[in-house]
């Protein structure tokens, strides 16, 4: 097994567990900083699965701009890996009410994000149809394997537009919390929805648009060692969580 991948499966536990509410923030930073030192050799992912044209030459031309790898998801948090080719994006879509870390392991992705314009007391509200969002534009980061992940929080930086930048191949391993699924109180399950910035009379602007056709994945096998991490771990923070009998 991995051992700095479990640490940051452990973590992540750690972390999103509510009753550790209180010591959330300093939680979320160690979960960083672990996060900031994976590999993809941590994930015993073989090289060869970001070469452009990995596979067979059939399965090579037929590819997806992306792929996808699911890892590991409950009700606290998921975790996935993405792999993004060529000139290929992931578009501007949102993130609500959620915290996420993105640690690129291979190549180079610049990350394009947005936060919306809130007032400092002003509560947080999910929108289920969302039209017109007004944000403010972060500086763009540009992140690879010898950098810091990026973060978001449900009030900074929650929408992203992610483009490979290296001329290659590029991938990262995300975190969310909680994940889409989830269900909101009186809302139900958050949904993944895209978007279109527009500048109109100064103003920034984040316009609610169909899923475009041009962006979908296809999906790769995890290595059976990383679900077995995965497991052994979960195993772990569920039997903490179960009361002892009698």
């Amino acid at each position: 097994m991995t051992t700095h991948f479990m640490n940051v499966l452990r973590q992540a536990f750690k972390t999103f567990d509510r009753a550790n509410h209180a010591s959330f923030n300093a939680n979320l930073q160690l979960l960083k900083q672990l996060t900031d030192e994976l590999t993809y050799r941590d994930l015993h992912i073989k090289e060869d699965l970001f070469r452009p044209h990995s596979g067979a030459p059939s399965q090579a031309q037929g590819r997806a701009p992306c792929s996808y790898m699911h890892i590991f998801e409950d009700e606290r948090f998921s975790m996935s890996l993405f792999i993004v080719r060529g000139s290929s994006s992931i578009p501007l879509h949102d993130h609500p009410m959620m915290f996420g870390l993105l640690r690129c392991i291979w190549g180079k992705l610049l990350v394009q994000s947005y936060t919306q314009q809130l007032g400092p007391d002003e509560p947080l509200h999910y929108d289920t149809d969302p039209v017109v969002v007004k944000v403010n534009a972060e500086d763009p980061c540009l992140v690879s394997p010898h950098s810091p992940s990026a973060m978001l929080t449900p009030r900074k930086r929650n929408y992203h537009h992610i483009t490979e930048a290296g001329g290659g191949v590029a991938a990262f391993f995300d975190i969310l919390s909680p994940p889409y699924d989830v269900d909101m109180p009186l809302y139900g399950p958050r949904s993944c929805r895209f978007y279109q910035p527009l500048l109109e009379e100064g103003q920034l602007q984040l316009h609610c648009i169909p899923s475009p056709s041009t962006y979908y994945c296809d999906v790769v096998d995890t290595p059976k060692s990383v679900l077995k991490c995965a497991f052994k771990c979960a195993d772990e923070a569920y039997a903490e969580t179960v009361p002892e009998t009698q």
